[in-house]
């Protein structure tokens, strides 16, 4: 855990660096896209996923669901070792 909180305090001070590199300009422009953002309530997340549950219910390429998706994460994970280095 403390290991994570280090690492996400890292990113965070990646990502200020940065923007203090960004023109005041984009600086203005990244604060007003930010600004107007709208959060994504917690229901409508929820509503969300129960519409998507079974979506791929009917596909015949894909045989066992579990072994499926335990090869794109298999793949996530590769990639992402590639990529640390």
């Amino acid at each position: 855990m403390r290991h994570t909180r280090t690492r996400g305090n890292g990113i965070f001070a990646d990502v200020i660096e940065k923007i203090q590199m960004l023109t005041v300009s984009q600086q203005k422009f990244l604060q007003e896209m930010l600004a107007d953002r709208e959060k994504v309530s917690t229901v409508s997340r929820k509503k969300l996923l129960k519409k998507s549950f079974g979506i791929w219910a009917d596909r015949k390429d894909i045989k066992d669901s579990i072994k499926y998706v335990d090869n794109i994460r298999e793949g996530w994970k590769s990639r992402l070792e590639r990529i640390k280095d």
